[in-house]
């Protein structure tokens, strides 16, 4: 089926309501306020952005019997027909990292084909189990007063905890974490208009009385430009506040905080522009470090991803992330490395110009 008789399948088939206008208020979700947005801290924003970036730029090819095949199919090209790969994989990323969680309804024809597939918002999917027993859930997806099962819905969890319907995400897990590190940033923030925060005290060897101190007060406040002269009473001296500009600024605590994020986020201290004391990157470093980004952070939402896509993709074939792309170290080491398999047997030329994104060569070419 083309892209043009997708769409206009999807024209007919998919009713997505998002804004809900037309529920009534006991269907209606309640309107999210901005209370707590782990976005608003520039290390989790940062975090999400290189997540994003790093595996919506990752290709995908097709198997089929554990071999790769030359095309891909329009599902994997373009799975929502409203919408690039790119931002369809990068919604569902977000929503990995911020909620835990992602929803991916399947949309079919009257004749049972998968026409399109459409991004839920986590937020507004409630989880329901129907079954007494949860080791066979019967589970049902509540979206904007519409009801789907299983079939309909590919739910996605980054992390699965048994006896839980939704999962564990990043961001949800360590809240407080989260929380504590935006109360450090607001705190800075206020630190030079607050009021109640002592920039210098008026200060005397002898007794003084309310009445006197309020006088004092009074006439230091009573110029209040900012190079005007000052003058004290009798045994006053005026004892400024000292910081140090790095105090000042909380770097030490906004330095703890970017390496905890990094660290929740699982993502090299080097990509986040993040120093670490006691650290010595060197090239083969920092090289080990992205292997490790690769396998242990990248993996778990790229796992969740090829998932979706097997659903999309009729039976005996799937798809799979090429990692080729993240986790070569240069060009000489890969072209010594291909060369190495060429002369093995097990790629071909062909093979290799499909991994460098080039088109095929001719069989005279070739030999």
């Amino acid at each position: 089926m083309n892209l043009w008789k997708r769409m206009k399948l999807a024209g007919r088939v998919l009713t997505r309501g998002a804004d809900g206008t037309d529920m009534p208020d006991g269907i209606k979700p309640p309107k999210r306020g901005p209370a707590t947005e782990p976005l608003q801290l520039s290390t989790v924003f940062r975090g999400v952005q290189v997540l994003q970036t790093a595996i919506t730029g990752l290709p995908i090819v097709e198997q089929r019997g554990g071999r790769d095949l030359p095309d891909v199919s329009p599902m994997v090209l373009q799975p929502d027909v409203s919408r690039s790969r790119r931002d369809f994989i990068a919604d569902i990323v977000a929503s990995l990292v911020l909620d835990g969680n992602a929803f991916t309804r399947i949309v079919r024809d009257w004749k049972g084909e998968i026409v399109t597939c459409e991004m839920l918002p986590p937020q507004y999917v409630t989880v329901t189990d129907e079954s007494d027993d949860p080791a066979r859930p019967d589970l049902r997806f509540s979206y904007l007063g519409h009801v789907y099962t299983a079939d309909d819905v590919v739910h996605s969890k980054f992390l699965n905890v048994p006896g839980r319907l939704r999962g564990l995400g990043p961001i949800s897990a360590a809240r407080e974490e989260i929380e504590a590190a935006q109360l450090a940033r607001d705190y800075k923030a206020k630190f030079f208009t607050d009021g109640s925060n002592l920039k210098g005290y008026l200060r005397t060897s002898e007794n003084i009385t309310q009445e006197a101190a309020q006088q004092a007060k009074a006439s230091w406040k009573a110029s209040g430009e900012a190079g005007d002269i000052k003058v004290v009473g009798k045994n006053l001296e005026y004892v400024p506040l000292s910081l140090k500009p790095a105090d000042l600024q909380f770097l030490e605590t906004q330095k703890f905080d970017t390496t905890q994020i990094a660290r929740l986020l699982g993502i090299p201290a080097s990509i986040m522009l993040a120093a670490v004391d006691g650290s010595n990157l060197t090239y083969s470093n920092i090289e080990q470090s992205w292997i490790e980004f690769a396998d242990y952070t990248l993996a778990a939402y790229t796992g969740e991803l090829e998932e979706i896509f097997n659903r999309l993709l009729p039976r005996g074939r799937t798809a799979k992330f090429d990692w080729d792309s993240s986790q070569r170290a240069n060009m000489s080491d890969r072209y010594t490395a291909y060369k190495t398999a060429i002369e093995a047997g097990f790629l071909t030329v062909d093979d290799v110009r499909r991994k460098e994104g080039l088109p095929a060569l001719g069989k005279e070419e070739d030999q």
